[in-house]
């Protein structure tokens, strides 16, 4: 049987992530971008929504020691 892959979780509470930000390099779920965000300090971050789960194990395919942190999503869903 084959094991299931773990996934990107919330960094805060650890549920589903429905958006990232950019300038903080989180993975947040609403609730938890409004708290994080609601600082004044903060409040120039946007958050970007994502509607994926993105797989923890995934490596960068140049430096195929290292988790992949970012990636590009193209229209194909290469």
């Amino acid at each position: 049987m084959e094991a299931k892959p773990d996934f990107k979780k919330c960094d805060f509470c650890k549920s589903k992530p429905t958006c990232l930000c950019y300038k903080c390099m989180c993975y947040f779920c609403d609730s938890c971008f409004k708290l994080a965000h609601s600082n004044n300090n903060y409040k120039n971050h946007t958050k970007e929504n994502i509607d994926y789960y993105v797989p923890i194990d995934l490596k960068c395919p140049e430096h195929s020691t290292h988790p992949m942190d970012l990636f590009c999503v193209d229209e194909k869903g290469n």
